[in-house]
């Protein structure tokens, strides 16, 4: 229950049956309400788009929006799963079916499957503890509008399978995708095919994918060693440059391994009849130098520490004057709340917060002290209150064993 809504940011435009019972489940269940519109939005809640001051709102809302009712909070909290929100699409009062009455345009919904994109992960062999890395890059994308579906191709590289590289296509349809990998493109025999595989994209602010490998023999999807997961995290595409064919006209050249620019000489005749020559000159970029890493060798060791992020959300329930601040944290991966407490100075913009109590879980050692400073996350030399949206410090565990970290927690509306 607490995953429900999870990378979910909700707004609610006009008026709810219970706006403070509602917002209530929206947190309890891993989503995040704002008050305001803004960036991370990514569903807003409106029973009726026919009122007039509602239509008034929507003109600052993106087109690939979706817009629902109520009862997709509801009814996927009494159904205890997260139902299909194309069934609870806001429609006009007008009497049409078509979804459009919300959108001003049909289209699918945006998401950062897009062609460039690499996705990141490790595919994990559950009850055998293998893993092995992979990235899943995007190189062609199709969208049929009327069958709200993509058609998706690309590659698929695994680096410590002799860097294998395998061909793939795929069909996202919502946030349901299937991928088919099906083609060695390398010449390896690491990577047996076809392989199956599927998934859920979350979207949001940590974009990432979801998913199992399938089996078509029921022998093998019997077989507990060969099951698997995988999750790939977002890595945003990259621009390249390029030059248009046409301000480029074709000529021999010829190179030497020791160069590193060429030159093209080119003669036309300008309106005088005499012979104009113009001078391209094409410089290549060297190879980077190979890094040996003698010490990465069988035998030697290596220490450190690792810093694991959760992730929270924390909840201001009361400021009874302007030092004292009360609130809540909801640990969710942790599935534990707690109560908080702490002190704003207002004169150096330093703030001091302490996890006191457990409210619900048993995952969070207490007490924790957070000492930190409000900044901004735009103009960090700015003190301009409307500016402040992070808090950023170190943390201390007392319990037990002491530990230090760093923390940041970023303002949400």
């Amino acid at each position: 229950m607490e995953e429900l809504f999870e990378n979910d940011y909700f707004i609610i435009i006009g008026t709810v049956a219970d706006k403070d019972s509602l917002t209530d489940s929206i947190d309890e269940c891993g989503g995040i309400f704002s008050k305001t519109l803004n960036k991370k939005t990514t569903l807003i809640i409106c029973n009726d788009i026919d009122d007039e001051n509602n239509k008034k709102e929507f003109e600052k809302v993106k087109s690939d929006l979706k817009i629902i009712r109520e009862q997709f909070i509801t009814e996927s909290i009494k159904e205890k799963k997260r139902l299909n929100i194309e069934d609870f699409i806001t429609k006009s009062k007008s009497g049409s079916n078509d979804s459009d009455d919300q959108q001003p345009s049909k289209r699918l919904k945006v998401d950062s499957l897009q062609v460039g994109s690499t996705w990141m992960g490790a595919l994990f062999y559950i009850n055998t503890s293998e893993s092995y890395p992979f990235s899943l890059n995007i190189e062609s994308r199709v969208d049929d509008i009327n069958a709200n579906q993509s058609k998706l191709e690309g590659t698929i590289d695994w680096p410590t399978l002799e860097d294998a590289k395998t061909a793939f296509r795929a069909i996202l349809k919502d946030d349901d995708l299937k991928i088919e990998e099906h083609t060695q493109i390398t010449n390896t025999d690491q990577v047996s095919l076809p392989n199956n595989y599927e998934a859920k994209v979350i979207n949001g602010n940590r974009p990432s994918i979801k998913g199992t490998i399938v089996y078509s023999d029921p022998a093998d999807s019997a077989n507990p060693e060969l099951k698997a997961s995988f999750n790939l995290t977002f890595k945003p595409s990259t621009t390249t440059s390029s030059i248009s064919s046409s301000s480029i006209s074709s000529s021999s050249t010829s190179s030497s391994s020791s160069s590193s620019s060429s030159t093209t000489n080119s003669t036309s005749t300008n309106g005088t009849g005499s012979p104009a020559t113009s001078t391209t000159t094409t410089t290549t970029t060297p190879p980077p130098p190979k890094l040996d890493l003698d010490y990465l060798i069988a035998g030697n060791q290596f220490k450190g520490e690792f810093e694991i992020p959760y992730k929270s959300n924390i909840k201001i329930t009361s400021r009874k004057n302007q030092q004292d601040i009360e609130g809540i944290v909801d640990w969710v991966d942790l599935k534990t709340k707690t109560k908080l407490k702490g002190t704003l100075n207002e004169k150096d913009l330093t703030i001091t917060l302490t996890e006191t109590d457990i409210i619900s879980g048993s995952g969070v050692e207490l007490p924790i002290v957070y000492t930190g400073t409000l900044t901004s996350s735009t103009n960090p030399t700015s003190t301009d209150p409307k500016h402040l949206d992070l808090i950023i410090g170190q943390y201390k565990v007392e319990a037990g064993t002491t530990s230090i970290g760093k923390f940041k927690m970023e303002l949400n509306c």
